[in-house]
């Protein structure tokens, strides 16, 4: 879930992937992997279109790829026309996912198709972020292809737990309500590892989202338009209303302009000091587990395998030294809603 604490630890995660068919998982730095979709993308394509090779980059969507194609288009060639159409809808007190949304079905009955429903395809967060993916690899240059497959099964946020395929909040759901074995067969690698850690480990939402709360009633107005998701204007909205719990903030009203993720992220950024400058740092990561005959030459410079080089980059440059605290807040963190002794340089390269 957006800006939520992960299901379970990312060294079993990561190995799940590599057991599942993955020759090697380089982590999205925190400052990207809680971001929007659009940062999301970038940060991942950052990451991807540095390694030697790569000729297309998967993604998956719920809609025909020609649609997704045409948006992505209309996000990249239009955008004149696209900003001055979300321009007036928020100027007329519309949020700016509704003002987007707006905008997307407005082009792309002007320019493809008059009749198509463009709300139900944008409302899909697979296929924004199958957009967003595409965006950043024009905007990037990356030299690989866009590889639209359509997803089976479950869609995004879906609770049914039935069929061949389901979604990840099915899973979470069920292992919520203690019902994991019926899931058990949709989870084919570690399933004793995944539930042996949630019984112990599974971290505290409700812990999270006091903590989360407690820091931006602390933060001043200030400090709070720094935040890497703070729109023009948030910092006062949040500040001048009184709400006494994270609920009542994230679904506020008066707040409802700004849009629900973009506040849940906020909390989020006020808890670990996420800064909107954080984006134009230069950024280090590593490699969470791979398959025993990966090439380890294959990797950029900026992804590491050792803790301690890791360490090094951070003493050498203090703007990826900054980039980096966010992942160490991060790391503590989720060990602190867990119940783990751990820190961000503790972890061990996953082989399989």
């Amino acid at each position: 879930q957006s800006a939520y604490p992960a299901f379970c630890d990312k060294s079993i995660r990561a190995e799940c992937a590599v057991r599942g068919g993955a020759s090697a998982v380089i982590e999205l730095p925190s400052l990207y992997a809680t971001a929007s979709a659009g940062y999301f993308a970038e940060g991942a394509i950052k990451i991807i279109s540095a390694i030697g090779g790569i000729t297309h980059i998967a993604m998956g969507a719920t809609s025909p790829s020609d649609i997704v194609f045409r948006l992505a288009n209309i996000k990249l060639k239009r955008k004149t026309d696209f900003d001055a159409i979300v321009k007036s809808g928020l100027k007329n007190g519309k949020s700016y996912n509704y003002a987007c949304t707006e905008a997307f079905s407005a082009l792309y009955r002007r320019f493809y198709d008059e009749s198509a429903d463009v709300s139900t395809v944008i409302n899909e967060p697979n296929n924004m972020l199958c957009i967003e993916y595409i965006s950043a690899i024009d905007k990037l240059n990356a030299n690989a292809e866009p590889l639209i497959i359509m997803r089976e099964g479950g869609k995004h946020n879906s609770t049914e737990s039935n069929g061949d395929y389901i979604s990840a909040t099915a899973i979470r759901t069920a292992f919520t309500d203690n019902n994991e074995k019926s899931v058990e067969r949709y989870i084919p690698f570690a399933y004793k590892r995944i539930t042996g850690f949630r019984k112990v480990h599974a971290p505290d939402i409700e812990a999270y989202k006091k903590a989360a709360f407690f820091a931006i009633k602390c933060a001043d107005e200030n400090t709070i338009a720094e935040l890497r998701n703070c729109a023009d204007g948030m910092e006062h909205a949040v500040k001048n209303a009184k709400f006494s719990s994270y609920e009542e903030l994230v679904n506020a009203e008066s707040l409802k302009k700004f849009g629900r993720k973009k506040i849940v992220r906020l909390l989020l950024d006020c808890l670990l000091a996420i800064k909107k400058s954080f984006f134009s740092y230069p950024f280090v990561t590593r490699l969470l587990a791979c398959a025993k005959d990966f090439d380890f030459k294959l990797l950029p410079d900026f992804v590491k395998t050792v803790n301690a080089d890791i360490k090094a980059s951070a003493k050498t440059d203090s703007k990826i030294g900054e980039a980096l605290g966010v992942d160490e807040r991060a790391t503590a963190l989720y060990g602190t809603l867990c119940g783990i002794a751990d820190g961000y340089y503790n972890y061990s390269l996953v082989k399989v």
